[in-house]
């Protein structure tokens, strides 16, 4: 079946924390040609900058005025999104531990989540994209021709987490890793703003036993007839 005619292809690739959607959305990206989005590093941004302004996230009037005027500069590629904030990149800085948290705060706050929803959906508008978040295929990208939601278990999403944090140097206790990460699936779960769920429609993968090999070829099968 093709993608809808006035655009092209979009899949969502939902899941919580540590499941392995970017990587496996990154190599599907580059395999099918596909825009890579990723709604985490917006989120992310978010709570970077929140935080660098001591802002109050409680405060409505702070907030508003916050987003209408955070200038974000996003630079889309299939690799993935790169962002700067007053001509300053802010890629990598929004990777580190700390923001982790702080984007699940800014995540349950509606004005936060329509934002980000406006700025994705203004980059996907021409379709032939890849979208990975928590809620890409129920609230984002409802339409998607193809909506996968890839999951596993905590100790083993806990247990990649934690040895992607050595690969990069940072020294983690892997127990926080793991504490870290339940708090996070509660927040994502819970939240009243879109909860994490699975889309109607969607394909639901456990990659508890699966190395990304096999997740990103079981996805590809699921896209390819649609391309």
């Amino acid at each position: 079946m093709p993608a809808n005619q006035s655009r092209g292809i979009i899949v969502t690739l939902d899941g919580p924390a540590g499941a392995g959607k970017s990587s496996v959305a990154k190599r599907l990206a580059r395999r099918l040609g596909l825009l890579y989005l990723e709604s985490g590093a917006f989120y992310r941004a978010v709570a970077l900058m929140a935080d660098r302004h001591q802002g109050d996230l409680l405060s409505s009037q702070w907030l508003t005025d916050f987003l209408a005027s955070f200038q974000l500069r996003v630079i889309p590629g299939v690799d993935g999104l790169r962002l700067a904030v007053a001509g300053k990149d802010i890629t990598t800085a929004i990777r580190e531990p700390q923001v982790s948290q702080g984007a699940s705060v800014v995540a349950t706050l509606r004005p936060v989540r329509q934002w980000v929803q406006v700025r994705l959906q203004q980059l996907a508008e021409p379709g032939g994209v890849i979208a990975e978040g928590r809620d890409m295929g129920t609230r984002v990208f409802p339409e998607a021709e193809v909506k996968i939601f890839l999951e596993a278990s905590l100790q083993v999403r806990a247990h990649r987490r934690w040895l992607e944090l050595q690969a990069q140097g940072k020294t983690l206790d892997e127990t926080t890793v793991y504490q870290d990460m339940a708090l996070r699936d509660q927040r994502d779960r819970e939240r009243r703003e879109d909860p994490l769920r699975v889309p109607a429609g969607a394909h639901c993968l456990d990659s508890t036993a699966y190395d990304l090999d096999r997740v990103e070829e079981i996805c590809f099968h699921l896209i390819q007839p649609y391309m």
